[in-house]
This record gives C-alpha cells, sequence and structure tokens, in this order.
C-alpha cells in the first residue's frame, strides 16, 4: 500500500512490486498485521513536515514473522516472530526491516493485539518514565486520553501509582474512568480550571497531541519542575500549517518561547527518535517492556477493528472521523 501523492485517503493505492531481498542489516518480515496511527493520516496529507519522499509505503508498527535474513546479519532465525516500529513500511505484506528494530513477539501474544500496543505503549511508557520521569504519586493531565496512545498512558500510569487527569469528550468519560483516570469534558470544562483547583493547582507533566496554541494552555497547568510534553500536531488538519508551526500561537510559541523564561518548568517535543541517540537502548528495553506487560495481562489493549489490508483507505477514513473506537489494526491476505 502506497502513497503516491499527498492528499485524502483516497491517493492510498495497492501496489504489487518483486519481493525484496535483504541486504546486509536487513531482514525480510511476512507481516502479520499492522496498525493505522493518527501519525499515517498526518504524514499522508502532508500537514507536518519530516514525511518519508514519495511515493512511501505507511505504517509505524508491525508485527509479522522473519521470512529471510540479510547476507552476515544476526538476526532471529527464519520463522522467529517479531515486533518493530519503523519510520514506514508497515502496511504491506512484506517488508525490510533493520535487524536493530526487531523485537521478538513473546510466546502466546496475539499479532494483532500486539499491533494495537506496539506503537502506542511504547511512546505512553517513554514519555511517562524516560521524558518526564513521573514518580509514583505524580498527577499528570493527558489530553486526548480516551485516544490509543491515552488509554495507554491510563494503564501505564496506574501500574506506576500515578495519577491521571484526562480530556476526552462527554461520551467517552465512562471510558476514561473505568481505567482509573479522572475525566475532564473537553468541550464544556476548561482543564486549566480544573488542575486549579488540585492541591498544589498544578500537574508534574501534561502530555498535548494537539499541538499549536493548545502547546501553550498546557504549558500553564504545569508545575514548577514539572515539564509539558507535545507529541503531535492533530490540529494540523484542521488549522493553519504556517500558524502551527511559528508565531506565538503555533509550535514556536508553545515549546520553544517558554524556554526563555526562567519559570522552573520545562517543554519539549518527543521524537522516539531522537531519544535513541541519547538512550541507545531504549528502544528495544521499552518495546520488550509493554510488550512482557502485555503477555502478563496486566495491559489490554483495545482493538477497534481489524480489517484487510487492501481497505486502508477505509481504515483512514474511520479513524479521521472517530468511527471506531480503540486501535484499527489491518491484516494482509493470508497472514
Amino acid at each position: 500500500m502506497s502513497v503516491p501523492r499527498l492528499g485524502g485517503a483516497e491517493v492510498l493505492r495497492l501496489s504489487n512490486d518483486e519481493l525484496p531481498s535483504p541486504a546486509v542489516g536487513q531482514v525480510r518480515v511476512r507481516v502479520l498485521a499492522a496498525g493505522v496511527s493518527y501519525g499515517d493520516i498526518l504524514l499522508r496529507a502532508g500537514v507536518i513536515p519530516g514525511g518519508p519522499k514519495r511515493p512511501f509505503t505507511p505504517g509505524y508498527d508491525l508485527v509479522g514473522v522473519v521470512d529471510e535474513v540479510g547476507p552476515g546479519t544476526r538476526a532471529p532465525e527464519p520463522g522467529s516472530r517479531v515486533v518493530a516500529l519503523v519510520r514506514s513500511g508497515g502496511y504491506a505484506e512484506y517488508a525490510l526491516v533493520a535487524a536493530n528494530r526487531l523485537v521478538p513477539l513473546p510466546d502466546g501474544v496475539d499479532p494483532v493485539e500486539a499491533s494495537a500496543l506496539a506503537l502506542n505503549y511504547f511512546i505512553a511508557q517513554q514519555m511517562l518514565h524516560r521524558v518526564a520521569e513521573v514518580r509514583r504519586g505524580g498527577t499528570v493531565l493527558v489530553h486526548g486520553a480516551s485516544g490509543g496512545v491515552g488509554t495507554a498512558f491510563l494503564e501505564l500510569a496506574g501500574l506506576a501509582g500515578v495519577t491521571v487527569y484526562g480530556t476526552c469528550s462527554a461520551a467517552r468519560a465512562e471510558q476514561v474512568r473505568a481505567l482509573g483516570g479522572r475525566p475532564i469534558d473537553r468541550d464544556k470544562e476548561d482543564f486549566r480550571r480544573v488542575v486549579r483547583a488540585l492541591p498544589g493547582g498544578a500537574v508534574d507533566a501534561v502530555y498535548d497531541p494537539i499541538g499549536g496554541r493548545h502547546f501553550l494552555r498546557s504549558y500553564q497547568a504545569v508545575r514548577r519542575g514539572g515539564v509539558m510534553v507535545g507529541f503531535g500536531q492533530n490540529a494540523a488538519l484542521d488549522g493553519n500549517r504556517r500558524d502551527l508551526l511559528t508565531g506565538a500561537q503555533g509550535f514556536l510559541g508553545g515549546i520553544v518561547l517558554p524556554k526563555l523564561v526562567p519559570d522552573g518548568k520545562r517543554t519539549l517535543f518527543y521524537n522516539a527518535w531522537s531519544l535513541e541517540k541519547s538512550h541507545p537502548s531504549a528502544y528495544q528495553q521499552d518495546l520488550a517492556t509493554v510488550l512482557e506487560l502485555l503477555q502478563k495481562g496486566l495491559v489490554n489493549p483495545r482493538v477497534g477493528r481489524t480489517m484487510p489490508l487492501d481497505e486502508a483507505a477505509d481504515a483512514h477514513r474511520a479513524m479521521e472521523t472517530a468511527a471506531v473506537t480503540g486501535k484499527i489494526v489491518l491484516v494482509p491476505a493470508g497472514a
């Protein structure tokens, strides 16, 4: 499945290419499941910078079986079940993956459930424990708490003894409450007022996937010594791209300018690839950690719908309209 040009879901196209052979350092993986994320939609629409060169195959995560190992490459044996987070390439029947990105799929774990977990729980794990380093007894605010990353935060924070306040629609409040979170109605309540009414009047960390001017509002809810973590630009689909990235109301105003104010608070934009540079072992460790939690039944990623790979465009439409609750997972024919 490829994106030959930028645009709506209709630009997604099935492509039939020759089966690629892995080079040194690579492994060919027969894909069993691939998750659909909002980041796929943003890249397809071209509303944020840094996307792969077109045509490209979307998909940040994949679960599959090692099919062939490149010459002289140390990797799991053919037939081994593996999980990988990649920059692109998940929406495929076969994918070439760098051997050092493969993490074993634990015994007994369903590939679809692993795909529903891999990306969302990995980034939530990193932002909670490596980026903000929130301790037991801490309090955080998560925007979009009923979404894929939001529910991952709720479960992982619960295991860590961290209290989560989460913005969501009124219709999803009970879902957030059932996972141990404390819902804030995103349409009727100002989350800053809710936070100011808490003991201490602020939280240890805020996690914001919305972007634009929302970053600055989130920053205002953080205590001294705390951090506002941006991890998306979802508002880019609704607003002016330039305003989202520059100026007082955009990325510059919400992430960069607060760094110039000596108020004891931090801002940063989470990027898993950048984190790997400063913590080379983080990728393997953190992905293995969340997969082990899944194997032990300590987390329960929500699979909203499984869909054939050739229905990827419909999967994007369903995600854009919030027609599905839980992760959408694509399954190639014959998987």
